[in-house]
């Protein structure tokens, strides 16, 4: 094996270890998200309901990354130019499923705007119905809704009684401090810096495995180049 082949396959065995440490990133950083996504879904609005799929194509994306980093190091070791060059395209596609994932993301954040109006109007029908409907599990979201960002309605919410909840409130403790913020903007900014990560997290990447891609490529031409010298 030449200088040049072994600095390459070392590249490859490198790149495919940094490559499932990514593959782990983008799970940990799916599965934040989704369990944090999961709590208020209700409070979506209905034209961004595609935003809580976001974290599960990074779920599905990230582990299969991590499996294939694992076939990639077997090619390179092994010096196997079919592992290689199979590798070198699976990585391809996923490649361009990865910029698939960073453009949606980054579309449904596009026009802020409207992401802040449609979070406005679902939330202020969301708190206006407070202590009103007989589903409790509203109540807990409004609940969690403005302990957790601690904000209080939004500015066309009108309270039943005209009276806040506990929950406007720290600790829902009517004796400490009321939450002055509306809940709109910190929920939007939320959403759009959920996917804002997802979508700079996952592009990032995805440059990496084109370069990994051309390691493995080069990499395989070399070894069917040697294996042909040897025959002949």
């Amino acid at each position: 094996m030449g200088c040049a082949e072994g600095v390459v396959k070392l590249l490859v065995f490198s790149a495919n270890l940094v490559f499932a440490l990514g593959g782990l990133a983008l799970i940990v950083v799916g599965v934040l998200y989704k369990l944090n996504i999961n709590d208020y879904l209700d409070a979506i609005p209905n034209d961004f309901q595609n935003i809580g799929l976001a974290p599960t194509f990074t779920i599905v994306v990230g582990s299969v990354i991590f499996v294939i980093a694992f076939f990639g190091c077997c090619g390179a070791i092994r010096e196997s130019p079919c592992l290689l060059t199979t590798y070198s395209v699976i990585l391809l596609v996923i490649f361009l499923l990865q910029i698939a994932v960073g453009v949606f993301a980054f579309l449904e954040i596009k026009d802020d705007a409207t992401l802040k109006s449609k979070v406005d109007q679902t939330l202020t029908n969301l708190f206006n119905k407070y202590n009103t409907s007989t589903n409790s599990s509203q109540n807990e979201l409004a609940d969690l809704i403005q302990q957790e960002f601690e904000c209080c309605g939004t500015a066309g919410t009108i309270w039943p009684n005209n009276t806040e909840p506990a929950s406007c409130h720290e600790n829902k403790d009517y004796s400490k401090t009321k939450f002055r913020n509306y809940c709109s903007s910190a929920f939007s900014d939320f959403l759009h810096d959920a996917l804002k990560v997802i979508g700079i997290t996952v592009l990032a990447l995805s440059a990496l495995e084109v370069i990994g891609s051309i390691f493995s490529l080069c990499l395989s031409s070399s070894i069917r180049n040697r294996d042909r010298r040897f025959r002949y």
